[in-house]
């Protein structure tokens, strides 16, 4: 009897636990997402050099996230990539759009606040050289989730060691 009663606790203050952090993980500011991409004008886009495809990676963002870009020409010849919102294969007003690069450059916006289905390009090969571009709803990303549930059950089950400690006395 007394296991069940120490259970059933240590799921109830878990639980609610586990609420209260998604919802202050629903409420939290943009975050800058970090990434490096790698083009080449006949393989398309990687994260990393040997893994370079056409269609490249999926680049997944929040809305209003500030996106932080790590750009390497890894053929060498000059690329400028830019985020069509409008999913047309070359640059329109409004679309981020970097400068051209043979080498490594950084570019830096803010992602648009309309969740949806992008596509990335490079604006001198865009057949080859293309991907996708997502905007998701605020909060849905972890932002160190393993961490933070495997921290939620230590002190739950802490704190409910020390009620059925405290029940145990009385």
């Amino acid at each position: 009897m007394k296991t069940k009663w120490l259970l059933a606790i240590t799921l109830a203050v878990f639980l609610a636990a586990s609420a209260a952090a998604t919802q202050i993980q629903g409420a939290r500011a943009a975050t800058t997402r970090n990434f490096t991409l790698y083009g080449n004008y006949l393989e398309g886009w990687g994260f990393t050099a040997s893994n370079i495809t056409s269609p490249g990676p999926k680049i997944q963002v929040e809305q209003g996230d500030t996106v932080n870009l790590t750009l390497i020409s890894e053929d060498g010849i000059t690329h400028r990539f830019f985020v069509s919102y409008t999913n047309s294969s070359s640059p329109s007003s409004g679309d981020p759009e970097s400068s051209d690069f043979s080498g490594t450059t950084s570019y830096e916006f803010v992602a648009i606040s309309t969740v949806g289905t992008y596509t990335y390009y490079c604006a001198h090969h865009p057949n080859i050289m293309y991907g996708t571009f997502q905007v998701v709803p605020t909060g849905t990303i972890p932002e160190f989730q393993p961490l933070m549930l495997l921290s939620l059950l230590v002190a739950s089950t802490a704190l409910a060691a020390l009620v059925f400690r405290r029940k145990r006395r009385i």
